[in-house]
């Protein structure tokens, strides 16, 4: 087993404490989710995805397609002042 420094440590009970996760949970979420990125996640252990309905997807574009536009700024200046840091 590995020795975790103090400061992963202290990270991964910092992240469990707010999520309600052990430091062993966060860990081992952490990196599984590195392993999908790099490609060598173990595909016998994956969760089987539900199937998408793609019918209810349609209805659920239709509505959201359908209300009104209530900000008509540029979606960039939207992105810009959702991201700023002012």
């Amino acid at each position: 087993m590995t020795t975790l420094s103090p400061e992963i440590e202290r990270l991964a009970k910092l992240v469990g404490a707010h999520t309600g996760k052990t430091a062993e949970e966060v860990l081992r979420e952490a990196v599984e989710a590195q392993a999908r990125i790099a490609g060598v996640d173990d595909p016998e252990r994956r969760r089987p995805s539900a199937a998408i309905d793609l019918e209810r997807v349609r209805e659920i574009t239709r509505r959201v397609t359908a209300l009104p536009l209530l900000d008509t700024r540029a979606p960039r200046d939207i992105r810009d002042e959702a991201w700023s840091r002012g």
